[in-house]
């Protein structure tokens, strides 16, 4: 299992998160629990009459192994306890995150998780949008940009690198006008924020860099 470190909250909210691969992933999406549980009885069915266990989607069929099958049950049994968490799927990969280190723990031991992220330390104390890095910047803030910013926001990075910075792909799709939303631009201080509102149209997300050193444990 591959461990990874925490450097901002996930989704604003969770300090962990524990990566798992099963092919019946799918049927957590949303955590809709009920619908999860429709699919496995089915299989249950299939599984008690000895027969294969498929599950259809038009004409297409998918062939699970039982192993699939019982870590996707024993899943169920662990998402219908009374824990806060959140999910994510994607494909056959789900990511569970949580407040709760101990039930993730017991999760990645008992699926043989892929990732487990945990912070390095307490960032619980910092305010949400606070991304954690261990080299000092001059960049104070991480800004995430929205649909559309001046063009020529691009010519201004360039020229002002000691104020603000960004990749080469991001400059060139400013100043091309073309699609920017995802890419971010970090940013020396508030006083050089207020300055690029000018620039920027809409911004998705503001976060603060803040520099923790590592230690030796």
């Amino acid at each position: 299992m591959k461990t990874c470190e925490t450097v901002k909250l996930f989704y604003n909210e969770y300090p962990y998160k524990v990566v798992v691969t099963n092919a019946l992933s799918s049927i957590f999406r949303e955590k809709n629990l009920a619908q999860a549980k429709t699919v496995l009885d089915d299989l249950q069915y299939l599984y008690e009459q000895q027969q294969p266990l498929v599950r259809v989607y038009g004409r297409r069929e998918e062939h699970l192994s039982f192993k699939t099958f019982f870590e996707a049950k024993n899943l169920y049994i662990e998402f219908s306890k009374k824990i806060d968490f959140k999910l994510r799927i994607e494909g056959n990969i789900m990511s569970v995150y949580s407040h709760n280190y101990s039930w993730l723990q017991h999760l990645a031991t008992k699926f043989n998780a892929n990732e487990f992220w945990e912070p390095r330390i307490d960032i619980s104390k910092f305010d949400k949008n606070t991304i954690i890095i261990d080299e000092p910047s001059m960049y104070e803030y991480k800004v995430t940009l929205g649909d559309s910013v001046d063009p020529s926001l691009a010519d201004w990075i360039i020229s002002n690198e000691d104020k603000a910075k960004a990749g080469a792909t991001c400059l060139q799709e400013i100043s091309n006008n073309g699609y920017v939303k995802g890419f971010y631009i970090y940013i020396r201080d508030e006083k050089i924020m207020q300055l690029l509102n000018l620039f920027i149209g809409n911004i998705q997300r503001i976060d603060k860099l803040v520099y923790i050193a590592k230690t030796d444990k």
